[in-house]
């Protein structure tokens, strides 16, 4: 990768990736985390974090009960990160059955029906994600979480490009395919199971380190 130099002090300039910080919530975890939550709003966001995969909080702040399209199975997410991109302002995002399951028992509150938000409480200002986060993911029994919405965000990324695809993954995630590449994709224990499986078509894999036989079973 070209990297550019400033011309002042010659210090490199360019995009450099940490990864350090991924970590792949999973489904049983997820569970965990909604069983932990102190209401059923939080249960949604949870929901729309890690099964939606909207940007925290900047999408989830704009989504709007309007934009539930019930009976397409199907919500609109508007993204301030990306408007600037033509035609990459909104996007179209399938209603998930898990996702689904949270947002009926959300719009099923009294209080919620006469909200032009689905997560009113963002329209607070001050009200902090991160810190309420926590400590539900404490009573969790997951302990601090790193970057818990960017990485619940991943973590959705690469089940759906798994189970769908590569185009509809970034259709419905919202990212180009060198973003995914460069901040979302992740190896997870099941690619390298798959690649190293001991019986492939029933053939049982050759030892590289022995000698090869000749026809009488001999070594050569």
């Amino acid at each position: 990768m070209a990297v550019e130099k400033s011309d002042e002090k010659k210090v490199p300039r360019g995009s450099f990736i940490n990864r350090d910080k991924d970590r792949i919530v999973t489904m049983e975890e997820y569970a965990k985390l909604l069983d932990a939550c102190p209401n059923q709003e939080w249960r949604t966001i949870i929901a729309l974090a890690r099964i939606g995969g909207l940007r925290c909080p900047s999408e989830l702040q704009q989504f709007r009960w309007s934009d539930v399209h019930w009976a397409e199975n199907r919500f609109l997410v508007r993204s301030p990160k990306t408007e600037q991109h033509e035609g990459h302002r909104e996007r179209l995002v399938p209603l998930f059955p898990e996702l689904r399951t949270e947002l009926d028992r959300h719009y099923s509150l009294d209080e919620a029906k006469d909200n032009e938000f689905v997560i009113q409480g963002l329209q607070n200002s001050s009200w902090g994600l991160h810190a309420a986060f926590q400590a539900i993911a404490k009573r969790a029994g997951l302990g601090k979480v790193i970057r818990p919405f960017d990485n619940m965000r991943m973590s959705r990324n690469n089940e759906v490009d798994r189970e769908f695809g590569s185009l509809k993954e970034s259709l419905w995630i919202g990212h180009s395919e060198r973003v995914k590449k460069e901040h979302y994709y992740r190896l997870e224990d099941s690619d390298f199971a798959e690649a190293a499986r001991a019986d492939l078509e029933g053939e049982k894999p050759q030892n590289p380190h022995a000698k090869p036989t000749g026809t009488d079973g001999k070594t050569e």
